[in-house]
């Protein structure tokens, strides 16, 4: 028996995951911070790309309070102005209460440094006061009349709520300075919430604060989410603070179409605050055009699947999460031509800012419809009493969402609903 051994080649057909391909994946599953570290280092690594001058998508320079893209706390750092609000503070950064000082020197006279000093250098990790104007004028021996005027300085510079006495006080102001009208029945009923019976609001008890101030309990949990989506409870401030993230800076911004009622326009944020070009009179040309190429391929898949995720669910932005519609990633891969991981990474870690100017996951446009929470929100509002998670639990089998009680106490808790002890 003789044995041969031939070389040939034979055609065949197969998937390859390119290296390109792999670099686009992992940009595209890049939250925001992240991608704006990128952008900055590739800034300073290659000098043929340069950074354009850019407007806020979200306030245009004017919004009254603190803008969540382009008015970041001071802590956030990188040339440019893009947002950073993400980034934790560094040695290299200003601290809050060095900003804070510099800005208040610039509005009191000489004489009065002293006591701005004093003020700025009192406040604590949150951006209280825990004294009276009295109680300092004492300890220095100036006039109150002084320590008050300077003390009003910073709480007008500052960010809303700073040198407040408490979170009671850094909520009002903060509720001044809302870009909202004051007529607005949720805003007024949230001024009389916060200033009389925050304490029952933070233990939920709705059914209390309905009775003294003459609402029912709907509107007071309508106070509750308008405080837990505009309002913080300390000053947006980190002077004495250790570092840490917690800011959200949303990717996609979604607003009623100009022109169309019941239409809605998406507009990115990082292709407006990140306007890079190429200078053709430096050098790393290849690299500058692959980074650029890959931040519009970044930058389209998301439109993409924004735009599809908004035009499903136009009820959900005019009326609410209850008229959410079962939208699965798979299902809009299918519809744009994506492949379903390429969907997954678009949406994982992107936010998105309402026409409420509320901000929440993309990844709440994606789901089977208004589903237990929704389901649970109702119960619970139906409620003529407190009702147990483990009554809930039955309720929301019967419902057909067959669930643990742990795990309606933490739907329960995630919508801002006291246990039954604190109903």
């Amino acid at each position: 028996m003789v044995f041969s051994l031939e070389l040939g080649m034979e055609p065949r057909l197969g998937l390859e995951v390119s290296p390109a391909l792999v670099v686009f994946g992992e940009m595209l599953m890049l939250p925001y911070d992240a991608m704006q570290a990128a952008i900055e280092d590739e800034l300073v690594g290659n000098t043929a790309l340069e950074r354009l001058e850019s407007e806020c998508p979200v306030c245009a320079g004017r919004w009254r309070t603190r803008c969540p893209v382009c008015a970041p706390p001071a802590s956030g750092h990188g040339p440019g102005p893009g947002p950073v609000a993400t980034r934790p503070e560094t040695a290299d950064t200003e601290p809050d209460t060095h900003a804070l000082l510099r800005a208040v020197r610039a509005e009191v006279s000489a004489a009065e440094v002293a006591v701005a000093e004093y003020l700025v250098g009192s406040l604590d990790e949150h951006g209280f006061l825990d004294r009276t104007c009295a109680q300092v004028a004492a300890e220095l021996g100036a006039p109150e009349a002084v320590v008050a005027r300077v003390a009003a300085v910073i709480r007008r510079v500052g960010p809303p709520g700073v040198g407040a006495g408490g979170v009671t006080e850094c909520l009002l102001s903060q509720l001044d300075a809302l870009d909202c009208d004051p007529d607005d029945a949720t805003v007024r009923l949230a001024r009389a919430v916060v200033a009389g019976h925050l304490p029952a609001l933070a233990k939920g008890h709705f059914a209390a604060i309905a009775t003294a101030l003459s609402v029912s309990r709907d509107e007071v949990r309508r106070v509750l989410e308008f405080v837990k989506s505009r309002l913080r409870p300390y000053p947006a401030f980190d002077g004495n603070a250790a570092p840490r993230t917690g800011y959200v800076v949303p990717d996609v911004l979604v607003r009623p179409h100009g022109e169309i009622s019941g239409e809605f326009a998406v507009t990115l944020v990082e292709p407006a605050m990140n306007r890079l070009r190429i200078r053709r009179d430096r050098g790393q040309l290849p690299q500058a055009r692959s980074f650029l190429a890959l931040l519009r391929d970044r930058w389209e898949t998301l439109r993409r699947v924004v735009e599809l995720a908004v035009e499903r669910q136009k009820d959900f932005l005019r009326d609410g999460p209850a008229a959410l519609r079962p939208l699965t990633r798979a299902e809009a891969a299918a519809e744009l031509g994506l492949h379903e991981s390429t969907v997954s990474r678009a949406v994982a870690d992107k936010f998105v800012l309402l026409p409420d100017r509320t901000i929440v996951p993309l990844a709440r446009f994606f789901g089977v419809g208004g589903g237990v929470d929704e389901e649970l929100r109702r119960l619970l509002a139906a409620a003529d009493g407190p009702v147990s998670d483990q009554r809930l639990a039955d309720l929301l089998c019967a419902a057909g969402y067959p669930i643990a009680r742990r795990t309606v106490a933490k739907h329960r808790a995630r919508l801002g609903f006291a246990s039954a002890a604190l109903r």
